[in-house]
């Protein structure tokens, strides 16, 4: 108490006269940012590994073929089917050149952040990536657009949620569609 009482008063005393507590120093951060401090979306590298291996395959593919194509959802029959109905493509492109180097680029680009979240969404994708050395298929990466979820083969990571806005421009560049009325075109 009695030295709560001294505080207290130079602390009044402080304040009565105009003085303020003085900037934070650069560096220096303050208590609720330490390394303990509590934050909704705190900044995160996770999705990196994922992204790796996708760059290091697409670098190391001899081919790269992209292909839009129907989903066995597309049709009642695809439903209600014991055997799901032959998958169609729609439009299908072998990446060499520049539209190789704009994959790679684009995925190297891509933020590594991962948010905790969880999709409520059945797994539609309409669009893979097939990445062949000489005649072997090596690796494919399945992508749902609708409901921002991928099936990859290569090496299990958290997958960083601006891959799919990333990756819906490149997507366009090769005439194809993240998202359409896909049940409409398989009729």
């Amino acid at each position: 108490m009695r030295l709560l009482r001294p505080t207290a008063t130079l602390a009044l005393l402080a304040l009565a006269c105009g003085c303020t507590p003085s900037p934070q120093a650069p560096g220096t951060t303050m208590p609720s940012e330490g390394p303990l401090a509590v934050d909704d979306n705190p900044p995160n590298a996770e999705g990196k590994p994922l992204l790796d291996d996708l760059v290091r395959t697409a670098r190391n593919a001899d081919r790269i073929v992209v292909i839009e194509h129907s989903s066995e959802y597309d049709t009642a029959e695809g439903i209600h089917s014991a055997t799901p109905p032959q998958e169609r493509t729609y439009r299908q492109v072998v990446l060499a050149g520049q539209a190789r180097q704009s994959l790679i680029a684009t995925l190297e680009g891509v933020d590594p952040y991962v948010s905790m979240w969880a999709t409520a969404c059945i797994f539609e994708p309409h669009h893979r990536f097939e990445f062949y050395t000489g005649k072997q298929r090596t690796h494919t990466l399945e992508v749902c657009f609708q409901c921002n979820e991928l099936q990859w083969d290569g090496a299990k990571n958290p997958v960083p949620q601006a891959l799919y806005q990333d990756l819906r421009p490149f997507i366009t560049s090769l005439g194809m569609q993240p998202e359409r009325d896909w049940k409409s075109l398989a009729r």
